[in-house]
């Protein structure tokens, strides 16, 4: 295949940057479509499949790794942070500071799993220090305190899951609130970078 076949780049499975281009912040018909090509785009490239991966008893790394990648990014879009270098610890410490994920995860466990899950699989394909990842236990977290120094942790990868979908979910419907002025100005923000970066593709390659 060569370059020229590449076909329309797009921002999600069922959309394009011209599709997103078309909409108006000001119109309320078109938050409901903004919403859906989020929702088509983070399903598409993150939840679909790890949802798939689910299905495999095995899969406990490749689901949080998935997963860590679309904290990230979710976070980047709910600030309107168009190049999130460099701010990896600080966004994944404030996304687990959500609702969803509490009381589980202090500070302390919220920093051990940037280091230890997120920097640990994505960097060295393993998770680091005393971390656990199990299924079908009672709690999302379940921690196990050795010393002041030495803290193990046991993270049951379908129910992390579970809350993160939850807690996208929650970001959807506050979209679709219209006094959420600032959150949707964030969104727009990133994701009209998005479209540009995907325009300047289309440049280069089609």
């Amino acid at each position: 295949m060569g370059y020229h076949d590449v076909g329309p780049l797009r921002i999600s499975p069922s959309h394009t940057a011209d599709d997103w281009s078309q909409l108006v912040p000001d119109a309320k018909a078109d938050w409901a479509r903004a919403v859906e090509i989020l929702r088509d785009r983070i399903d598409g490239r993150f939840l679909d499949h790890a949802r798939n991966c689910l299905q495999s008893e095995t899969s406990g790394f490749v689901v949080l790794a998935i997963d860590c990648m679309l904290i990230e990014a979710l976070e980047q879009f709910r600030r309107g942070i168009v190049d999130g270098r460099g701010q990896s610890g600080e966004l994944i410490r404030s996304f687990l500071a959500g609702p969803r994920f509490q009381p589980h995860f202090c500070s302390v466990a919220a920093n051990a799993f940037y280091e230890d899950i997120r920097c640990g699989l994505l960097h060295q394909a393993e998770a680091r220090r005393l971390w656990l990842i199990r299924r079908s236990q009672a709690e999302l977290l379940v921690t196990k305190r050795e010393t002041d120094t030495d803290v193990g942790y046991i993270i049951d990868v379908v129910k992390f899951h579970e809350a993160l979908e939850s807690a996208f979910d929650d970001y959807l419907n506050e979209l679709v609130d219209p006094d959420r002025e600032q959150l949707r100005e964030n969104l727009w923000t990133k994701m009209n970078h998005i479209c540009q970066v995907r325009r300047q593709r289309a440049g280069l390659f089609g």
